[in-house]
C-alpha cells in the first residue's frame, strides 16, 4: 500500500480538472492505496455548495465526494492560506475537511510516497 497525496488546484468552473483528479483518487482507493487530499488555491470552490438552478456547462461531479466514505477516504484537507485569501470558512465547505496551515502541510507531504498535483 503506497501513501498518495492528490492535491487539487482546479476550480471546478472552468476546467476538468476536478473530475479527473476525482476519478482517480476513487480508482486509486479502490485498488487500497493510502490516500490524503488536499485542495488548496481555487480547488477549494470544489468543496462549495452547489448552486443547482445555475447555468453550468460542466458536469456536476462534486456529489462525487459523498462516495470518500465508502472508498475509506479519510484524509480530506484544505489550505487554510488559499481559504482566508477566497474568505471561505470551514463553516462554508459542503463536505467536512481540515485545515493545514503552511508547515503542517509540509509535513504531511514529507510522509507521502507519492504526490499528484492536478
Amino acid at each position: 500500500m503506497q501513501h498518495i497525496a492528490i492535491i487539487q488546484r482546479q476550480s471546478p468552473y472552468n476546467s476538468s480538472g476536478g473530475r479527473e483528479a476525482l476519478d482517480l483518487t476513487l480508482a486509486l482507493a479502490a485498488v487500497e492505496h493510502q490516500l490524503t487530499v488536499i485542495f488548496i488555491g481555487d480547488g477549494i470552490y470544489q468543496l462549495l455548495p452547489l448552486n443547482l438552478n445555475s447555468d453550468f456547462s460542466l458536469k456536476r461531479y462534486q456529489q462525487g465526494f459523498k462516495l470518500f466514505g465508502l472508498y475509506e477516504i479519510e484524509q480530506l484537507y484544505v489550505c487554510q492560506h488559499s481559504m482566508q485569501q477566497r474568505q471561505i470558512t470551514l463553516e462554508d465547505l459542503s463536505f467536512a475537511a481540515k485545515q493545514l496551515d503552511t508547515i503542517a502541510m509540509q509535513q504531511l507531504l514529507a510522509k507521502q510516497q507519492q504526490i499528484v498535483c492536478i
